[in-house]
């Protein structure tokens, strides 16, 4: 089974118990700009972060989100605040509609890692980059902001 079905199998195992999917992403303040994700394909841009594993709580899952996908080690300044949203899901012949609890941090740049694996991995890996927008294009071009209504001050 690889990661994509693991993922698909657990989403469907919180699902039947009622239980919702939790994330954690972080606006991460490197310098006067931020670090997000841009989706050349869907030109889309996202926080870097992503689901919470079991063994772990929402701080250390940010982090090691943030490493892996843009290999950089970042120090939490404060939490923003948790939101929830429906997320459509398909786990073999079901299709269903789960429940996400995101907790979104606000984050400063430390340093670079070692990680010499780092990056979006999946179908659409050579479309990501990673970019840096001000404040004011961030909250303009980035879902956090636009869709959910999450306020960074």
């Amino acid at each position: 089974m690889n990661y994509q079905q693991k993922k698909a199998k657990y989403a469907y195992h919180l699902f039947k118990k009622g239980l919702p999917f939790k994330k954690a992403y972080a606006v991460v303040e490197k310098g006067d700009k931020f670090v997000v994700l841009n989706n050349l394909a869907k030109d889309r841009y996202s926080l870097s972060g992503g689901g919470v594993d079991r063994s772990e709580d929402n701080i250390a899952a940010v982090k090691r989100e943030v490493m892996e996908e843009m290999n950089m080690e970042i120090e939490i300044a404060r939490s923003l605040g948790v939101v929830s949203y429906p997320s459509d899901r398909k786990y073999k012949n079901h299709e269903f509609v789960l429940e996400c609890q995101a907790e979104i941090f606000y984050a400063r740049f430390v340093g670079y890692g070692d990680n010499k694996d780092f990056g979006i991995k999946g179908e659409f890996s050579d479309n990501i980059r990673i970019v840096e927008l001000t404040k004011e294009e961030m909250i303009k071009k980035v879902d956090t902001f636009t869709k959910l209504g999450v306020k960074l001050d």
